[in-house]
């Protein structure tokens, strides 16, 4: 029980809490205070002088914020009227301002004395009229948020049966997860529901989900264990040859992929630690590759030295198939075929030279040119035209018409008939192959031999000779 030497000192902090402006646990304290002292048998007059005192501030305090307050209330009667008089053409939009004027209200009635009476009922009876409008659009939210809910419960008996049928042997955690996220955008498309389903709605939905979510992590931990495995295999390779080694890896590799993805940052983690344990024999693959590069580049560096030959190149290109991507290849092929172009043409040109000094040779006998230079075909053919008598002047004429009809190149205009003959000729003997090689270079420069002699030979001889080696020129 209180004595009266803690009523004075109760009534003391009061009087304290009304200076600093505490105003309602000031008059909390004083009417506890009020309470106690009616329980003494006799209250001291200087203890009811004191309370009396204090009392009358908790009344003046109670006065004035009565003054201060009664006429914002009566300004939120206004408001009230005014949208019971004229309602709002959106009701969720007028509940919200009815809400708002509610929450205005119970303010004042906790920062300062309580309503009148009066004040109360007809603020009471104008909520009543200013809600009526609202009262449709709230019931029709209050139905869709129970279709909503019955939607929920859908989805977590969707989520019972998946589990159920798949209990005995599940998909991969990749289809689980896209069934969960599935779900759960499906779950978020009927929101929102009653406050009193929310609770238990949100309950059974993460209670269906367990079992799916529980066999992910089981899954992920499988497929951890098998990723380390291959880790660890990675580190256990050590095979003489470098390129059996990267084959192995990449065989792991593949391995890899099939087992599954695990969430993406322990995915990153394994994946670089399976690739940093590789990077070994990577490392020296490189160093043989760019060894293989110095080896072409040196080459490209001699290409013009004497010392390396086609077949030196051809070699080096052999050999190094798998640099075929890269400039050093791609730039020794291209001098491979330039020297190869290079030599064609010495080649022809040495040829066309051979074939030119063998008029020479067959109008002058003991000319020193040695006849193992020439083709056996051609070489018979010179020995032969020593032995002539007599030049067939018909049957070279033809042979240089022939080259000059092969090679494309005009014909004298007293020569037109023979050309002529001699294109039907050929037209007639496009499909026989047994005459196949008549017509060509050599054999053409052997019946121009064959049928000379140098017993009687003109310079006009040596004009039809040279008309064909400038055919020959394009026909070699």
């Amino acid at each position: 029980m209180e004595t009266n030497k803690d009523l004075f000192k109760e009534l003391d902090k009061a009087e304290k809490l009304f200076q600093d402006g505490s105003i309602k646990n000031a008059q909390k304290l004083v009417r506890s205070v009020l309470h106690e002292s009616k329980k003494l048998k006799k209250v001291p007059n200087k203890l009811r002088h004191k309370l009396n005192f204090s009392l009358a501030q908790s009344r003046y305090f109670d006065d004035v914020s009565a003054f201060a307050a009664n006429p914002k209330r009566n300004d939120l009667i206004n408001e009230l009227k005014t949208i019971a008089e004229k309602p709002n053409d959106k009701p969720k939009h007028q509940a919200n301002l009815i809400h708002d004027i509610q929450s205005k209200w119970q303010h004042l009635d906790h920062t300062s004395k309580p309503a009148s009476r009066d004040q109360w009922n007809e603020f009471n009876k104008l909520t009543n009229i200013a809600w009526e409008p609202c009262k449709d659009f709230f019931n029709e939210l209050k139905q869709i948020k129970i279709e909503n809910a019955n939607k929920r419960k859908e989805i977590i008996n969707s989520i019972d049966i998946y589990a159920s049928n798949n209990s005995k042997k599940w998909p991969n955690n990749i289809e689980i997860i896209n069934f969960l996220r599935n779900t759960y955008e499906e779950w978020q498309k009927f929101a929102p529901v009653l406050d009193e389903d929310f609770k238990n709605l949100k309950q059974e939905f993460f209670r269906a989900r367990k079992p799916l979510n529980d066999q992910i992590k089981k899954q992920d931990k499988h497929i951890k264990e098998l990723k380390l495995a291959l880790i660890a295999k990675v580190k256990e390779l050590n095979n003489e040859d470098n390129d059996a080694n990267i084959i192995a890896f990449n065989s792991l590799k593949t391995e890899w992929s099939k087992i599954g993805r695990l969430p993406r940052k322990i995915e990153s983690k394994l994946w670089s630690d399976f690739n940093n344990n590789a990077d070994r024999f990577f490392t020296e693959k490189n160093k043989e590759i760019e060894d293989a590069k110095n080896k072409l580049n040196e080459i490209l560096n001699n290409i013009n030295n004497s010392e390396v030959s086609i077949n030196d190149i051809e070699k080096a290109l052999n050999d190094n198939k798998k640099l075929s991507k890269t400039d050093e290849y791609k730039s020794l092929q291209k001098e491979l075929k330039n020297k190869i172009e290079h030599k064609k043409k010495i080649s022809k040109t040495n040829k066309l030279l051979a074939y030119k000094q063998i008029f020479e040779l067959i109008s002058k006998p003991d000319t020193n040119i040695d006849l193992n230079n020439y083709p056996k075909p051609i070489k018979d053919a010179i020995e032969r035209s020593y032995l002539n008598s007599k030049s067939n002047k018909k049957t070279f004429q033809k042979a240089c018409v022939q080259m000059e009809l092969l090679a494309g190149n005009d014909s004298l205009k007293k020569n037109l008939e023979l050309r002529n003959q001699i294109q039907l000729e050929l037209l007639s003997n496009k499909f026989n192959r047994s005459s196949s090689n008549e017509n060509s270079l050599e054999s053409n420069i052997c019946l121009f031999i064959e049928s000379f002699s140098s017993k009687d030979s003109t310079a006009a001889d040596k004009t039809t000779w040279n008309r064909m080696m400038d055919s020959a020129e394009s026909l070699i």
